[in-house]
């Protein structure tokens, strides 16, 4: 059976319990689209082990511990990683320690099918960086979207999720 991981972070899940954010608006998205698919789905909200500012998770990316045990990967046929656009219009520091804790096994039969996206209000270099640090663990992704909007997504804007969605399934 085909088993999809979406991963993804958000500042906003800790800060605000009463409303979703964007990020979390499209991995809702995301998941009832592999569901209608019959795809077992799972999400991993990331959530670092110790809070910390903004400016200082870029300081330390590379020292960035999370709560979350790192899935077996290779048990998933699709990963979506998903990641807010912060700071100077880059990945979230949290999302690039996940990658960089990756560990897929060098020799595998079946390595999953990688796709990513950001959320924010200006696109930056965020794509580009997670693609990077995805190339050094022999990752690289089939699709990745940039959803932008000043305003709380609504409809609309979610139905660029499932056109992203359904190009990813094409290439699949």
């Amino acid at each position: 059976m085909n088993k999809a991981l979406i991963v993804y972070y958000t500042e906003h899940h800790f800060a605000d319990k009463g409303k979703l954010s964007n990020e979390e608006k499209v991995v809702i998205e995301l998941k009832k689209l592999f569901e209608e698919k019959k795809i077992q789905t799972h999400t991993l909200l990331l959530e670092p082990s110790k809070k910390l500012h903004l400016k200082d998770q870029f300081k330390k990316e590379k020292e960035i511990k999370l709560l979350n045990k790192i899935p077996e990967l290779n048990s998933y046929s699709y990963i979506i990683i998903g990641t807010p656009i912060v700071g100077a219009m880059t990945s979230s520091p949290v999302i690039n320690s996940f990658i960089r804790q990756i560990n897929l096994p060098k020799i595998s039969k079946k390595k999953p099918i990688v796709a990513i996206y950001s959320t924010g209000i200006i696109q930056g270099f965020e794509i580009k960086k997670i693609t990077s640090l995805l190339s050094m663990k022999g990752i690289k992704p089939i699709l990745s979207e940039s959803f932008n909007s000043m305003f709380d997504f609504d409809s609309k804007k979610l139905k660029e999720v499932k056109t992203f969605f359904d190009k990813f399934i094409e290439l699949v």
